[in-house]
């Protein structure tokens, strides 16, 4: 190896040094940002947590006109789709949050789209 060669060589492992080291920062700040964005949306009402393929607590009661915000506090990516039909949020990454407000009394199932097997329910006061 030329000294030439050994000094691209040294600089190209510097410059990748530095980009990881940038792009490892934009990452933490995005994460930050995403997790305080789920702290302000659940202050406003019920919290279900998602954690370890899990929705907790599986069942949540709340009054109309009440949100409900669902965070994934777990290391995989996971979402909240309904079974009345209603919008939903296929794909949250691990710090993400989505909240609902429910105004109607009535039962409402809800399932994660890319693990069906995980399911909870929200149960609005009032239903039959």
């Amino acid at each position: 190896m030329t000294a030439r060669t050994a000094l691209l060589s040294a600089r190209f492992a510097i410059v990748s040094a530095m980009t990881g080291l940038l792009l490892a920062g934009l990452f933490a700040l995005a994460a930050r940002a995403s997790m305080a964005r789920a702290a302000d949306a659940a202050e406003g009402g019920a919290k279900v947590s998602i954690d370890m393929f899990a929705f907790t607590p599986e069942t949540i009661t709340v009054n109309p006109g009440d949100s409900v915000t669902w965070s994934n506090d777990d290391g995989s990516p996971h979402g909240v789709k309904y079974g009345d039909g209603a919008p939903g949020n296929d794909y949250m990454l691990p710090g993400a949050a989505y909240t609902r407000r429910f105004d109607a009394a009535g039962t409402f199932d809800y399932a994660c789209p890319i693990h069906p097997y995980m399911t909870g329910r929200v149960v609005v006061r009032g239903a039959q």
